[in-house]
């Protein structure tokens, strides 16, 4: 049992690497890379993400969890092992219905996509991006496909977020909390608007990505193993525990742009740093529920307060961002 417990995350590793280069890749896309790079850096994905399909699916990994999965029975159901030998055989059954041709194409039209987007948005120019969104959606039903049948077509591409989590239970969800969320937007439309002229000034982005900075070391960021940088749209990514990167946007006129991008993307990494070093270079620790739970809750509710507390009065703070 421990010899193939050590054989299985030593190949979990071996994927993980190349996951964190395919990763690396497509942060540079979104931070440096030159627009008319798109269709190279696409195949470079689509290379990567093929190979850890491969390597995710191969008879090695297969024969390894048919004999990790006999000698699991007998332990804790709750224990590390059992748990990472079960969540690895239900992302293996998974995969194995997966064409690796799919896999290849799919990493191939999302990565030309998202250059086509950001052009778009960048000339307020839906039409350029029409057809790479038409073409995604077809590719994401085709893998819903692959796990028919299916109550919702969602259903297949939601488990790969939240396991076992159904669209119709996310549906109810929000239809409870319909009635409450349409009356608080009643209550508050009722009410004498709030200020925000001092929301809307002239504020320097050399100022705001150093307030940003100020604020998310307040919340813990380690910049040891950690960056930020510009982005069409920010977003967290990570190339292990140990490198967790963020980026932010920012309008010159608008101060929470920035701030709220920066705090937001901030809360996702800090869930990425302070996970046990034990689960790094493993796909084991990934929990997008718990990921956004953090974002959303804590640094949403705390992140402004804090912001404020540092700059004093935001009322003010126009001054200091010239």
């Amino acid at each position: 049992m421990e010899e193939k417990f050590k054989q299985l995350k030593s190949l979990e590793g071996e994927i993980y690497n190349i996951v964190a280069a395919s990763a690396l890749l497509g942060w540079d896309q979104q931070v440096n890379m030159p627009e008319g790079s798109a269709e190279d850096r696409s195949e470079q994905i689509s290379t990567l993400e093929t190979l850890v399909h491969q390597k995710a699916t191969s008879e090695e990994m297969g024969r390894l969890l048919d004999n990790l999965n006999a000698s699991v029975k007998s332990m804790d159901p709750d224990s590390d092992e059992a748990r990472w030998v079960k969540v690895a055989r239900r992302d293996y059954t998974k995969r194995i219905r997966v064409p690796a041709e799919y896999v290849a194409e799919m990493a191939r039209e999302s990565t030309i996509a998202q250059s086509a987007w950001e052009k778009a948005k960048r000339e307020n120019n839906f039409p350029h991006f029409q057809p790479h969104v038409e073409k995604l959606v077809v590719l994401r039903r085709q893998y819903a496909d692959f796990f028919a049948p299916y109550d919702h077509v969602y259903d297949p591409l939601l488990d790969d977020f939240e396991p076992g989590l159904k669209t119709a239970e996310v549906q109810q969800i929000f239809n409870d909390l319909k009635p409450q969320q349409v009356a608080l937007i009643q209550s508050i439309s009722q009410k004498e608007a709030v200020r925000d002229d001092f929301l809307h000034q002239k504020y320097d982005e050399k100022g705001q990505w150093d307030f940003g900075k100020e604020v998310i070391s307040e919340f813990g960021y380690d910049w040891k193993r950690g960056r930020q940088d510009k982005s069409a749209h920010p977003f967290t990514t990570s190339f292990g525990m140990n490198d967790v990167r963020i980026t932010t946007r920012f309008n010159d006129t608008f101060f929470n742009t920035a701030i709220f991008g920066t705090m937001h993307e901030c809360g996702h990494a800090l869930y990425e740093q302070n996970i046990d070093q034990k689960f790094n270079r493993t796909s084991r620790w990934r929990g997008f529920y718990v990921h956004s739970r953090i974002t959303i809750t804590d640094v949403g509710k705390f992140g402004w307060q804090i912001a404020c507390f540092l700059e004093g009065s935001l009322h003010s703070t126009a001054e200091n961002f010239s």
